[in-house]
């Protein structure tokens, strides 16, 4: 991608970012332990319920892949101004110990190319964990499944405190969530169970089947 192609793209990214909330480029936030000003590129807040939302966007374009260091930069930048989540976005790939490094750190941290940024900062996949109302969750995840060739297809996100999962199926449009260990299964007779990975997907056989108003199973409204 040639740098104008680049600027072009990112410049559509902040775009989309701005109908979710408000977009600041090129400020100064004072440092959470010395008060010294810090400068930061673009800086992207938007609200969810009661809460506000502080993320910190870098646009690299690079010739070679983003290294440990880049991440690491950004990280410790983003800890400084008290950022809730950092995202890097670049024309490139990233190399394996950079994104070791990247989900390993408490502070949420995504490093996505254009098109992946642009699928995922849209409105209606950021929420507020519905469990513990502590973290916003990114639905970055997804899946699907072919069934009387229909394409059935869901979204899912875990929380990073509390680690319950997401998920929506967008086949039958039910809404769950489950801790560690937890199912939930969906009109479409799908569940999901949360692991320590992520999760695990599977199709109810008649066998098996768990009736969708299970008193133990949560329900819950997203909106």
């Amino acid at each position: 991608m040639k740098w104008q192609e680049y600027q072009e793209a990112v410049g559509v990214l902040y775009e989309q970012m701005s109908e979710m909330g408000e977009v600041r480029k090129n400020i100064t936030i004072p440092d959470r332990v010395t008060g010294q000003a810090r400068q930061v590129d673009v800086w992207w807040e938007f609200q969810i319920g009661n809460h506000t939302i502080k993320i910190l966007i870098d646009a690299k374009m690079r010739a070679s892949k983003l290294d440990v260091k880049d991440v690491e930069e950004i990280l410790a930048l983003a800890k400084s101004v008290k950022a809730d989540k950092a995202i890097i976005v670049t024309n490139n790939e990233w190399t394996s110990p950079a994104q070791l490094f990247a989900n390993h750190e408490g502070l949420d941290f995504l490093i996505l190319t254009i098109d992946e940024a642009t699928d995922l900062i849209i409105d209606g996949k950021w929420l507020m964990c519905k469990d513990c109302g502590k973290d916003c969750v990114v639905m970055d995840s997804d899946g699907a499944v072919e069934i009387d060739e229909k394409i059935n297809w869901w979204l899912g996100g875990k929380c990073r405190s509390c680690r319950t999962l997401h998920i929506i199926c967008q086949a039958c449009g039910a809404k769950g969530m489950m801790r560690i260990n937890e199912s939930w299964s969906c009109n479409c007779d799908f569940e999901w169970k949360n692991t320590e990975e992520y999760y695990e997907f599977k199709i109810i056989t008649e066998n098996d089947v768990t009736e969708f108003k299970d008193p133990n199973q949560r329900e819950i409204d997203f909106n």
